[in-house]
């Protein structure tokens, strides 16, 4: 079963490392594009984007080729207000707090937000996203796996309401909340299905469908899907 993980409890509080943070600014550009518009050489803009921490100065060429505060970049700590740039290309998408399995409400009810994470509006344009239907959480443990690794963000489109064949929805179970793929059955009912085959499906009938909440697709885990 994969839980959505206490952001407390994650190094990765502040919207998560410099290097998603990286990731995020270099949107759909390839690695030698982002690397070059960086002024930084392609070698070392790699080791940026699997996990190296760059020093004071590359992070600040980084922070001024993408046009965003170098805090933000080094820390991801959330902007003042009166950074107008930043608000125009940016949205702060909501992360929330919530434990999968425990049962605690929906991702976009009564809870109320922890934590932001910025994402290009011009990226979120491109993937026909609304952000105002987007939501972020950790995922914890690893029947998900490979595909979603143990303390990974994980975006949730939570318009998509609808089950379709090999996506992967957050869906709550009676009192457990799952991250689960889906796959549809012959006789109109569903299997959960973890990436990792070390867990067995889980089979929900036709008649138990009703039961099921669909909170919405998940969209980005630190990669696209």
């Amino acid at each position: 079963m994969t839980d959505i993980k206490d952001q407390k409890s994650n190094k990765a509080e502040e919207p998560g490392n410099i290097s998603s943070r990286i990731k995020i600014l270099m949107g759909n550009l390839s690695e030698s594009a982002f690397a070059q518009k960086c002024k930084i050489p392609l070698s070392t803009m790699r080791k940026y984007l699997s996990g190296s921490t760059p020093g004071l100065d590359k992070a600040a060429q980084i922070a001024e080729a993408t046009g965003v505060p170098l805090e933000w970049l080094a820390t991801g700590k959330q902007p003042t207000q009166s950074n107008s740039q930043f608000e125009e290309e940016f949205a702060l998408i909501p992360g929330y707090n919530i434990q999968v399995a425990a049962g605690h409400g929906a991702i976009a009810g009564d809870e109320a937000p922890t934590r932001e994470l910025a994402f290009r509006r011009k990226w979120l344009r491109f993937r026909g996203f609304n952000e105002q239907d987007l939501a972020l959480v950790f995922a914890r443990g690893d029947s998900m796996e490979p595909t979603i690794s143990d303390n990974e963000t994980v975006m949730v489109d939570t318009s998509e309401k609808k089950l379709r064949d090999g996506h992967i929805y957050v869906i709550r179970n009676g009192d457990h909340l799952l991250v689960k793929r889906v796959q549809t059955l012959w006789n109109d009912g569903v299997q959960l299905l973890s990436d990792n085959k070390e867990y067995p499906p889980q089979e929900i009938s036709s008649a138990d469908l009703e039961s099921l909440e669909v909170i919405g697709k998940v969209v980005w885990v630190g990669k696209d899907l």
